[in-house]
């Protein structure tokens, strides 16, 4: 697997959790 690949899924991972807070904080309200 290249390196830019395992780049992609950190990325993806980041993006997965940050937008789950945000979801989490919206449904707070």
């Amino acid at each position: 697997m290249p390196r830019k690949f395992r780049m992609a899924i950190i990325y993806v991972m980041i993006f997965i959790m940050f937008f789950g807070t945000v979801l989490m904080g919206v449904s707070a309200f």
